[in-house]
């Protein structure tokens, strides 16, 4: 299956989410007009994500994403790890 969600960060950024999924999460695509420094490691939040249950709460992949950017010390400008969490759930709940 295949979700969309998309959401203006409040206080930044546009965050649009692609996610395919079955009873995992099989791809994640973030994109938008928001900033990750260095700029591959979107790759890294998108795969930290992948793999995970589709029915996995906010709180937990927020908690993923969020140790994903400080062990490798990525810099989210116009996102957070909550709105991430929060768009990746709004796609699979959108069938």
């Amino acid at each position: 299956m295949h979700g969309i969600a998309a959401e203006k960060v409040p206080d930044g950024k546009l965050l649009r989410v692609k996610v395919d999924y079955s009873d995992l999460i099989e791809r994640v695509q973030l994109t938008g007009d928001f900033f990750v420094h260095p700029e591959d490691d979107v790759l890294r939040i998108e795969e930290a994500i992948a793999g995970m249950r589709a029915d996995e709460d906010e709180e937990t992949i927020t908690d993923v994403v969020r140790t994903i950017v400080t062990e490798n010390r990525i810099e989210l400008i116009g996102i957070s790890p909550e709105a991430i969490a929060r768009n990746v759930r709004r796609a699979i709940e959108s069938r």
